[in-house]
């Protein structure tokens, strides 16, 4: 007859919205072009589908707007739990959506009272590292997003303990707001400053982007005069020449393992913390130092 029921009717009867919300706190420019989202965002979408839910997302200019649009959505039920990304350093999120009683998923970092799905970023640099190091490279830049990101400081922090240990340099640029521009202008300096690396690790893929214009701009050639390595692994880096070297992984599995963990809570299950393996580091030209 094409009837369907009404969800909102529904929600106020079964006291479910059949929805997870997502908030990305980040101006847009700096993720929109960037793989990782797109597909954590497929694979959360694909799970949380097949277990008859659907995807709210918002995007926020930070962290405070944020806190807003969750505690809305959980004062009208609009959403039934929260998949929360991009921890920060002292990040009061997590606890507030704890006060309030939303069953959440942290998505990077573990938590004593939340479901979180957690990536090796320790595991990442030391093999980015020692692949350097191989190569003969002993003065290391790093070109980070935002430094307020906890996933940005604990890989500052291993490759600097990392450097220590072995006698390498690392040099740690300022925060970039995650665009090719801003990539490109970091990386100028970085080459024309008093000590010049001889490789550059870059937080993703759009930010490599950046770094090769400057490179090339400059008369560098990656892979001969410097080494370049990509935190994020895309198309991108395998089309540019040469090709970069890059630590691939699946973002999509771990918005799977996001959705999993919180339709378990929404079910009666405990909060759980899914570790990710350590991805895999693909060898390209770009670091291949002749």
């Amino acid at each position: 007859m094409g009837w369907s029921p009404n969800a909102a009717a529904r929600a106020l009867s079964v006291r479910s919205a059949g929805a997870i919300g997502l908030v990305i706190a980040r101006p847009e420019q700096s993720f929109s072009s960037e793989r990782f989202f797109f597909e954590l965002i497929v694979g959360l979408q694909s799970q949380l589908s097949a277990d008859g839910k659907a995807l709210v997302l918002q995007v926020a200019k930070d962290v405070n707007e944020e806190s807003e649009i969750h505690r809305r959505w959980w004062s009208g039920r609009t959403v039934d739990g929260i998949i929360l990304i991009d921890l920060r350093e002292n990040d009061p999120r997590p606890a507030t959506l704890a006060q309030l009683g939303v069953p959440t998923v942290i998505v990077g970092q573990p938590s004593d009272s939340l479901g979180a799905v957690v990536g090796d970023e320790e595991g990442i640099m030391r093999k980015i590292l020692e692949h350097l190091i191989e190569e003969g490279c002993t003065r290391i830049a790093y070109v980070s997003g935002f430094t307020s990101l906890a996933h940005i400081t604990q890989r500052a922090r291993t490759l600097s303990q990392i450097g220590r240990k072995r006698g390498i340099e690392v040099q740690l640029s300022t925060a970039t707001d995650f665009t090719e521009d801003s990539a490109l202008e970091h990386t100028k300096e970085l080459l024309q400053g008093p000590r010049r690396p001889d490789a550059i690790i870059y937080d993703n893929e759009i930010l490599t982007l950046g770094g090769y214009q400057a490179l090339r701009t400059l008369g560098f050639t990656v892979g001969e005069d410097i080494a370049v390595v990509s935190c994020e692994d895309s198309a991108i880096c395998r089309v540019l020449t040469p090709a970069v070297t890059a630590i691939h992984r699946e973002p999509s599995t771990v918005g799977v393992h996001a959705a999993e963990v919180l339709t378990s809570m929404l079910a009666g299950g405990p909060a759980t913390t899914v570790l990710e393996e350590t991805p895999e580091l693909i060898v390209r030209a770009s670091s291949q130092l002749r």
